[in-house]
């Protein structure tokens, strides 16, 4: 049986698939771009090196990312005068970083092969890469996701759990998505690695 954390991550990249048109794959980059898996997990193996926690911040992109209208790279959009995007919703702000990761994996593949990697795919495969760098097991992702151009504030705000949500109302929202009690203790697993901010453990002492 696979450690939880890998399973749910690879159950969250094939269950939320709203952001792509055809039915994803692995080997998707095969013919377009033959080094894309290798170039990420390059570097974020260089990313891992000079800062460790980058590891966890990558795998909290793919959920923040996937729980909020699907695997679509949303979270990476700046505001814009007619578009509040998720970077300054509530469970993002102060609480999200590497963004810089992903922009390099972006750079490197966008030198290799320009305009053909997704950067929805980019922030699946990473985050595998992540589980895989930290001593995790290996496994094949799906790809073939399209980016978003719009985000919402607002949907993040409303969808993303609160860090003060009791276990009634986390299972609760995972049933909407489908998800399960196992998937839900497999996601908190992942908060085992990285690091957390005291006002968290001041709340549960009170």
């Amino acid at each position: 049986m696979s450690p939880p954390l890998p399973a749910f991550l690879l159950l969250v990249s094939i269950a939320f698939t709203s952001a792509s048109v055809a039915p994803l794959r692995p080997g998707f980059y095969a013919e377009t771009c033959p080094e894309a898996e290798f170039i990420v997990k390059d570097v974020m193996r260089r990313n891992m090196i000079r800062e460790p926690r980058s590891a966890a911040s990558v795998m909290r992109f793919q959920f923040h990312d996937c729980f909020v209208n699907g695997c679509d790279a949303s979270m990476l959009l700046d505001d814009t005068p007619n578009m509040l995007g998720e970077k300054l919703s509530l469970s993002n702000i102060d609480s999200l970083r590497s963004y810089e990761v992903i922009d390099e994996i972006k750079e490197e593949l966008e030198r290799v092969c320009p305009g053909m990697v997704s950067c929805a795919d980019i922030i699946i495969m990473a985050s595998r890469d992540a589980v895989v760098l930290s001593g995790g097991p290996d496994w094949e992702v799906k790809l073939g996701r399209e980016d978003s151009l719009t985000a919402s504030q607002e949907d993040a705000d409303n969808i993303m759990p609160s860090p003060r949500a009791n276990a009634s109302l986390l299972m609760d929202l995972f049933e909407r998505f489908n998800l399960s009690v196992k998937d839900m203790v497999a996601l908190s697993g992942s908060h085992s690695i990285g690091q957390a901010r005291c006002f968290l453990y001041s709340l549960q002492a009170l």
